[in-house]
């Protein structure tokens, strides 16, 4: 199962269109829309941290994920510097607190990647008690992202929730209309209906039997690598995520594990020397 979440109806409108959603009549809170048979769950949020919030928490309570189920956030949001486009966010700022959080990014994608800096009030340039949000060269601004995230991981895994995000104005918000954000999303709906499409083959892959998703080899080589690396229980179950998707991916896994034991890198001494492993292990396979 996909959950998507958008701030707006007219963000969301192209995909109830585009893969058949049903609006569930008796969701009174939050505008939900639903096609079991193809396992997607689309609800629209409403505007600001609050809102997105509460709506994640919410539908998840409602419908628990399952250990292969991903959470999409697609939207619009403000750059003022760079050019426009559809950005995945790889890192996202939450304005009010100054907290920082990093989506793990494991899927093959042709998207640029930025951050993502959320605040809580509209970015209108236009109007002249606005206060300009600090925003990294480059980078998008939006009001639901860091909520979205927040909320999420109470259910997903940071390897479990995609925020994509396209760009719509340069902190001009006032003068964009629903129809402008209606086009902008068709005018990207290709490529965020591909993006859809290749997670719920993910997802729907990691529900296959077990002899399909890793072979017995694969197997026995991760739980290898749980004892050299001294995994605690959350490290191994990471560990496993991430070699079952890599997998998926059609990376090479097994030779990059052999090439760190080739380097004596594993096995590890101890349990902090086992994440530094770890952390090569993805930068490896991210190659």
């Amino acid at each position: 199962m996909i959950y998507i979440f958008t701030a707006l109806y007219c963000e969301a409108s192209f995909f109830i269109n585009q893969f058949q959603l049903v609006k569930n009549p008796e969701q009174t809170r939050f505008q939900e829309f639903y096609n079991e048979a193809s396992g997607l769950r689309l609800t629209v949020t409403g505007v600001g941290e609050i809102a997105a919030a509460a709506a994640v928490s919410s539908m998840c309570t409602k419908y628990p994920p399952k250990e292969a189920d991903l959470l999409l956030n697609i939207g619009t949001c403000a750059r003022l510097t760079g050019d426009e486009g559809i950005f995945l966010c790889n890192q996202i700022i939450e304005q009010a607190t100054g907290k920082t959080f990093y989506p793990d990014i494991l899927y093959r994608h042709d998207f640029r990647e930025e951050t993502v800096v959320t605040g809580m009030r509209c970015w209108d340039r236009t109007d002249d008690d606005a206060i300009d949000p600090v925003c990294p060269d480059g980078a998008l601004y939006d009001m639901e992202a860091a909520a979205v995230y927040q909320a999420g991981s109470y259910f997903f895994g940071p390897h479990q929730m995609i925020i994509l995000k396209i760009v719509s104005d340069k902190g001009t918000a006032s003068h964009v209309s629903a129809t402008q954000v209606g086009q902008l999303i068709e005018t990207a709906g290709d490529r965020c209906c591909g993006l859809i499409e290749r997670l719920l083959q993910i997802s729907s892959s990691a529900y296959l039997p077990e002899s399909h998703r890793m072979d017995a080899e694969l197997e026995q080589l991760t739980d290898r690598l749980c004892a050299d690396m001294h995994c605690s229980k959350v490290m191994g179950d990471s560990l496993r995520q991430y070699v079952r998707y890599f997998s998926l991916e059609g990376r090479d896994v097994s030779a990059a594990v052999q090439a760190m034991y080739a380097e004596g890198l594993l096995p590890c001494k101890d349990k902090r020397e086992g994440k530094k492993c770890f952390e090569a292990l993805k930068r490896r396979l991210f190659e």
